[in-house]
């Protein structure tokens, strides 16, 4: 999502919110009706979701549309005030604006509300462009649930990893930019995350409440723990359970622990910072992780050109190269957005560098290409198939190399692959020029059941 994008979020928030006021204040509206204004916010207002599925959804390659609203799952709405109850796992995601407090003394609460209620719209429906659930807004912060019945546990599981750093994304790329932009200095500002799963013997979906008054939510150390790995996280980071991280069997290359200096000594955080005495009286102590976002955010199937602004990428954009992942399902070439979802083991992959012909002005020829496999994870491991895998580099020349031309048709570079290991796994492509710079890179990311 970009600033513009963004502003408009904001700009729709502000008109429903001055409407409001107009109506709640009795002022004459003049030629204009209450209601002609309260139709054309709630217009301005569905825009926001083809904002989000412009720019979310297709490049997730997300089919159809997530239309749920805020509140209870769907698929567990039929248990609301009865005694019902079911087994069912989910990840459970809980944000809240970092900081937010800060804004009631910068600026008037009429702007307050404003600027939290579009932060918060934006991460909602960042959340329902990965096909997540929001559950509650309170205050400041979110919760929201990944998963349902006809969607794999790992590819909810996925989506929420994706989703926690899409929003760190989004708060450092489009938030804090618009805001700066309206003379706002919003660098203290920041999501905080909390992200866990939990499997389906250890999550209980029932009904609270009495009468008319009931909630349909889910019962799990795994949803309570979402809040307290949130209070635990820096600005714009996530922490991760230890069940969410084991469960895709996340690389440790893609994870950190955290830290805390207390007086001289940095104190590593591996452990939640309580422990848990179950009935029998055994101590449970749980690990956590921090996503490392710099590393992980390199994977999101954004262009290579939007990557390569944010702090700490090692993506290098050049315009006139290209890179990008098919996969063969059904004897089709399926196009396979980095990390986008988890692919079946047994699959074939092609892996497309592109060199477009107007790079023949402006990069130093003969260009060199190199591709770098790198395999993570406990099959991999134990099939002795883990490690990092440099490709023969590959000389890009021009269409004769013995004679003088401007002419370049472009270059097509495939490294052919195929799905094998569990677990999340990446290919490197990278350009240098004659001199031995690099020129371009860029790294896909895929995940197998």
């Amino acid at each position: 999502m970009s600033a513009d994008s963004f502003e408009k979020i904001y700009e729709s928030v502000k008109n429903r919110t001055i409407t409001k006021s107009m109506t709640r204040d009795g002022v004459s509206l003049e030629s204009v009706s209450g209601n002609e204004l309260f139709e054309s916010s709630d217009a301005q207002h569905s825009d926001i979701a083809n904002i989000i599925r412009n720019d979310f959804r297709v490049i997730f390659q997300k089919s159809g549309q997530n239309t749920s609203s805020i509140g209870c799952h769907p698929d567990f709405a039929e248990l609301a005030g009865t005694d019902n109850q079911e087994y069912h796992h989910i990840s459970s995601l809980f944000l809240d604006i970092r900081n937010s407090t800060r804004l009631s003394f910068l600026f008037p609460l009429e702007e307050v509300v404003i600027i939290k209620n579009s932060i918060l719209i934006a991460a909602s429906e960042a959340v329902r462009a990965l096909d997540g659930y929001v559950h509650r807004f309170m205050g400041d912060a979110l919760l929201a649930f990944f998963g349902n019945k006809h969607t794999h546990s790992d590819s909810s599981t996925v989506d929420a990893i994706n989703c926690a750093s899409l929003l760190e994304a989004l708060m450092v790329g489009s938030i804090i930019p618009f805001l700066k932009k309206r003379g706002v200095d919003a660098d203290y500002l920041g999501f905080r995350i909390g992200l866990d799963y939990g499997p389906d013997e250890k999550v209980l979906w029932a009904s609270y409440g009495l009468g008319s008054v009931v909630e349909v939510t889910a019962t799990s150390f795994h949803v309570d723990v979402a809040a307290k790995l949130q209070n635990m996280a820096r600005k714009n980071t996530a922490m991760l359970g230890e069940t969410i991280y084991r469960h895709m069997d996340l690389p440790e290359e893609y994870m950190k622990v955290k830290t805390k200096r207390v007086g001289e000594e940095v104190k590593k955080l591996t452990h939640l910072d309580r422990t848990y005495t179950d009935a029998a009286g055994v101590v449970h102590k749980y690990a956590v992780r921090e996503l490392n976002h710099d590393a992980y955010r390199d994977l999101l199937p954004l262009p290579a050109s939007d990557k390569a602004l944010f702090p700490g990428t090692r993506v290098i954009a050049c315009d006139g190269i290209d890179f990008e992942c098919v996969v063969i399902e059904d004897s089709v070439e399926v196009f396979y957005p980095s990390v986008s979802r988890v692919l079946d083991k047994g699959l074939d992959l092609r892996f497309k560098l592109r060199v477009r012909p107007w790079v023949r002005g402006k990069l130093a020829f003969p260009l060199t290409v190199q591709f770098i496999k790198r395999n993570y994870g406990t099959e991999a491991q134990l099939e002795k198939g883990q490690g990092k895998f440099p490709k023969t580099p590959r000389t890009v020349l021009l269409n004769d190399p013995n004679v003088d031309t401007a002419f370049f048709a472009g270059w097509n570079e495939i490294e052919n692959e195929g799905t094998r290991y569990r677990g999340l796994h990446t290919m490197e492509a990278e350009v240098k020029d004659t001199s031995g710079s690099v020129v371009y890179r860029d790294i896909i990311g895929v995940y197998i059941k």
